[in-house]
């Protein structure tokens, strides 16, 4: 396994599909940023909501929701 196919088994979690052998190097070391990037505005998103989500909260409710949620 090449480096850069690591790196991506490592950013997804799980071994890529067995058609993505057939990718060179430097087309793994692009996709591998894709993902990161997705998974990067995907966290920053979920972080958003939810920060807009807990205004909903009164105020001396946060801590609790916050616990509960495992914050």
């Amino acid at each position: 396994m090449t480096d850069a196919m690591q790196r991506l088994t490592t950013t997804l979690g799980t071994p890529p599909p067995s058609d993505f052998a057939t990718l060179t190097p430097d087309e793994l070391t692009r996709l591998d940023g894709y993902v990161r990037g997705a998974l990067d505005q995907r966290e920053a998103a979920l972080n958003k909501a939810l920060d807009s989500g807990m205004r909903l909260v009164p105020r001396l409710a946060r801590p609790a929701v916050k616990k509960v949620l495992g914050l």
